[in-house]
């Protein structure tokens, strides 16, 4: 490729185009849904490169030449990948077991690669979910009772535009709860709810007699799967309560919550895997050979 690769930030108009490669080539990876990368594009530092059919992110937080694997066809993503190759290192973020296969095939010996564990994506079946069915959900049953009794009433409704700012404070208030520690993602989550809307997501809060005290959030990767986003839960011991009851509101089309990673942080860790996740789907990081 001659053409110089341009990255430019990533805005709103460019939803669309955006959603429409992501879903003709089949990418279910939630990193490239538009809505997940306009929320994180801050922290992450992405910036956009549209070529033909395909895109490119360039994610400066990870350093100077380091790029999300391309989305779109498979001579697009070839062709960005000859151009990134011009450069002296390159390292490609979130392939899956397909796309390092792709550069194993295309590009022999040029690169090595190094499974991600902390980048790990947990997929689960919603239904199993919902139905708690079984042995292995004893303790699942048990969190939730114990979330469901911490108020004697529980009342829920959509996010909507009577209620984003309630919605907003919340997750203000998670943040200040948690001092600096644990996952900081509070900032890409308040950049969600303000553009909610504009992003088509889904959401609900949770009311605990009266008092506002969780909401979660995401977006339809697919008609059949849901990306859980944010969940911000105020007060200890509802997770589970508040997730199940979001997994029983979600539409009926949608078979598989997307939980994203857990960033190895441990007990992020034990709480995802303590919900028997249906599939964990392997991530790689592929750097060019020396």
């Amino acid at each position: 490729m001659q053409k110089k690769l341009l990255f430019e930030p990533i805005s709103l108009p460019m939803k669309s185009k955006v959603e429409s490669i992501r879903r003709e080539f089949g990418n279910n990876l939630y990193v490239y849904n538009f809505a997940s990368l306009y929320s994180w594009q801050k922290d992450e530092q992405y910036e956009i490169c549209f070529f033909k059919d395909a895109f490119l992110i360039k994610n400066g937080a990870e350093g100077e030449n380091a790029f999300l694997f391309p989305c779109g066809s498979e001579s697009g993503k070839k062709e960005l990948i000859e151009a990134l190759l011009e450069y002296d290192s390159l390292d490609l973020y979130c392939l899956t077991d397909e796309d390092k296969e792709f550069l194993e095939k295309e590009f022999p010996l040029r690169f090595e690669f190094a499974e991600r564990r902390s980048e790990f994506i947990y997929l689960f079946d919603k239904e199993s979910q919902i139905a708690l069915e079984g042995k292995e959900y004893k303790k699942q049953r048990h969190q939730i009772n114990i979330g469901k009794a911490s108020a004697e009433e529980w009342k829920t409704e959509p996010i909507c535009e009577a209620n984003i700012e309630r919605a907003i404070e919340i997750n203000r208030k998670w943040a200040q709860g948690k001092g600096g520690s644990g996952l900081l993602d509070a900032d890409a989550a308040e950049c969600a709810l303000e553009h909610f809307f504009e992003l088509s997501m889904f959401g609900i809060i949770f009311q605990a007699d009266g008092e506002d005290a969780a909401f979660v959030a995401g977006s339809f990767i697919t008609p059949e799967i849901f990306d859980l986003a944010f969940c911000k839960v105020l007060g200890d011991r509802r997770d589970f309560f508040i997730r199940w009851e979001f997994f029983r509101a979600l539409p009926q089309e949608v078979k598989t919550i997307d939980s994203e990673e857990d960033l190895g942080i441990e007990g992020l860790r034990i709480n995802k895997l303590s919900r028997h996740p249906e599939k964990l789907r392997h991530i790689w990081k592929g750097s060019l050979s020396l």
